[in-house]
């Protein structure tokens, strides 16, 4: 996919130009988290002891998934978009990451603040149309949510390379590309 074609040249890229760089790949497409549910939601208000087989895992599943998260100073994220917004896969890792305590807390009823802070987001959002300009702009859910998830966890620092209007404009499919790719020198270097 054109998402994963990018974002690696993103990832290649940063690590060629920068020291003591470690990368852990989360291929979302050939590990997708399920679905968060009602295994995951079972764990709140409950005893460990009390919970079934299927909470574990769903718990286990989000603590592993926290904690790289935690550990990563930089996250690139390759979004494609699906009927105007992110993949299942991705709101899936979003709901497993999002978890009170440890990536976000309640300061007050109806008041919380991200835990993440310090970290940075590169986000490279492909899409098929152009969303780029009123009025196909109200229909950009993507990246508003995207940045909205990521603010709830505490990252602001939040970059968006966009390759867009990919089927829309056929005939500019490699001038979309080539400006995607200059703007993925340009954060990389």
């Amino acid at each position: 996919s054109l998402s994963r074609q990018l974002t690696q040249k993103l990832v290649d890229k940063w690590v060629s130009t920068h020291t003591n760089v470690e990368v852990d790949t989360l291929d979302l497409t050939v590990n997708a988290p399920p679905h968060f549910g009602p295994e995951a939601m079972a764990a709140a208000g409950k005893a460990p002891a009390e919970w079934s087989d299927e909470t574990r895992a769903a718990v286990a599943l989000s603590g592993a998934l926290v904690e790289q998260l935690k550990a990563a100073d930089i996250i690139v994220i390759g979004a494609p978009m699906y009927n105007l917004t992110m993949s299942s896969q991705l709101k899936a890792w979003i709901d497993h990451v999002t978890v009170a305590g440890q990536t976000f807390e309640y300061s007050g009823p109806g008041i919380s603040r991200g835990l993440l802070f310090g970290k940075k987001a590169i986000v490279v959002a492909t899409r098929g149309g152009d969303y780029a300009d009123f009025p196909m702009d109200s229909l950009d859910y993507q990246i508003p949510l995207l940045k909205a998830n990521l603010g709830f966890l505490g990252i602001f620092d939040v970059t968006i390379v966009r390759a867009q209007g990919m089927n829309e404009f056929p005939e500019n499919r490699e001038h979309i590309i080539r400006a995607a790719e200059a703007t993925i020198e340009q954060i990389a270097s």
